[in-house]
């Protein structure tokens, strides 16, 4: 099988990007049952940004292989 190699900002930015939004997330979660909703919102914001930083890594690395 052809495996290629991935640069290691890549693999680092990947392991950010999913680190921070499964912790934003989290955060999120409890925060809307508790009925801190200002919190919370800020938590979804913030998962919504590494969300995207994750869909930027991912192009970057397309466009690096080709």
């Amino acid at each position: 099988m052809y495996k290629q190699r991935v640069a290691l900002p890549v693999v680092i930015g990947r392991i950010v990007a999913v680190s921070g939004m499964s912790l934003a997330a989290a955060i999120a979660i409890p925060a809307f049952v508790g009925g801190l909703w200002v919190a919370g919102l800020v938590a979804v914001a913030v998962t919504a940004l590494f969300l995207g930083m994750m869909f930027l890594i991912e192009r970057g690395a397309e466009q690096e292989r080709e």
